[in-house]
């Protein structure tokens, strides 16, 4: 009796501890007709890639590097240290691609790629994992989340027009919406913008560009900036470019701006890839920036009122000089 007391002690303590730690996602892209690539941990390699590893082709999706082939027994030494991801060939995780869809994957190649780690950049190990249909992935937006597999029945993909699940939208916002959100944004750069910036910039009409979205459980969001660098008169070095996140309901309001940029720096906003159903109601927001030196392709879990700082960081996948 007391063996099974504790026993069960021992099992209510570890299904705790597992409940206390947030559930992991990854960033994964299309690489091929029906496979994809994930990274599921930074490291460091110090030059240790084995001189055998084959380069393999660049996968479709930008931002996942030059990836290589690498042994289960190179990888296996990065899979010592604490919170590292413990996966080996034929494993399966569940690929979250937008709209609700979940695709199970099974990893069939170890593969990595060397980052330039003497100014700082991480490098990376991860699989090449296969779809049993290559078709799971041809309306897809090609960059997803990743997560382990769950032994749940895949739901059926909704349609675009459904409001269900998370996802990015297609469709083009209609013209006095656009408009309304242009000239909300050109106010709120006049109240951050300094009277230099501002006064720049008034005879100048900005590129406007507009995503709509769905959080999960439904709530539609927009995503949209405007940038004024191109057309800056008289300034090759300006660079002034806002962009915010949006809610129509109850009425159009910015719900939160990401950091403007002006003169002497060239910069890019962050561009939305894709928006994906994390679970339990969150919703997850995949992101790339180029900046004049750096990159990185980010998945955060969104929140309304808060900028992409300020959202929980997911994974990210990055390199600068």
């Amino acid at each position: 009796m007391l063996r099974t007391a504790a026993l069960v002690l021992v099992l209510l303590a570890a299904s705790a501890s597992a409940q206390s730690q947030p559930e992991r996602f990854w960033l994964a892209g299309r690489y091929d007709g029906n496979r994809v690539i994930v990274y599921f941990d930074a490291v460091k390699f110090n030059k240790t890639v084995p001189p055998g590893a084959r380069k393999i082709t660049q996968p479709v999706a930008e931002g996942f590097f030059d990836p290589v082939e690498l042994p289960a027994s190179y990888i296996a030494q990065f899979q010592k240290k604490a919170g590292a991801e413990h996966f080996s060939l034929g494993d399966r995780y569940d690929l979250l691609a937008g709209e609700g869809t979940i695709v199970t994957i099974k990893l069939t190649s170890l593969v990595g790629t060397e980052g330039d780690e003497e100014v700082g950049n991480a490098s990376y190990v991860g699989a090449l994992a296969t779809t049993a249909r290559p078709v799971d992935l041809y309306l897809t937006k090609g960059y997803y989340a990743v997560r382990r597999h769950r032994l749940v029945s895949v739901p059926v993909p909704v349609p675009k027009s459904a409001a269900g699940y998370a996802h990015l939208l297609d469709q083009l916002l209609p013209f006095d919406t656009q408009t309304e959100i242009v000239e909300l944004m050109k106010q709120r750069m006049k109240t951050i913008a300094t009277q230099e910036e501002w006064a720049r910039l008034q005879n100048v009409s900005p590129r406007f560009s507009v995503q709509s979205f769905y959080l999960a459980g439904g709530g539609l969001r927009y995503y949209a900036k405007l940038d004024w660098s191109s057309r800056a008169a008289r300034n090759d070095e300006a660079n002034d470019v806002l962009a915010a996140w949006l809610t129509p309901s109850p009425s159009l309001r910015i719900l939160a701006v990401e950091t403007h940029s002006s003169a002497g720096l060239i910069a890019q906003l962050p561009s939305l890839f894709n928006v994906v159903d994390l679970g339990g109601g969150s919703t997850g927001v995949i992101v790339n920036r180029v900046g004049e030196d750096d990159i990185a392709l980010r998945l955060f879990e969104y929140r309304d009122g808060a900028s992409l700082a300020d959202m929980r960081l997911l994974q990210q996948i990055a390199a600068g000089e």
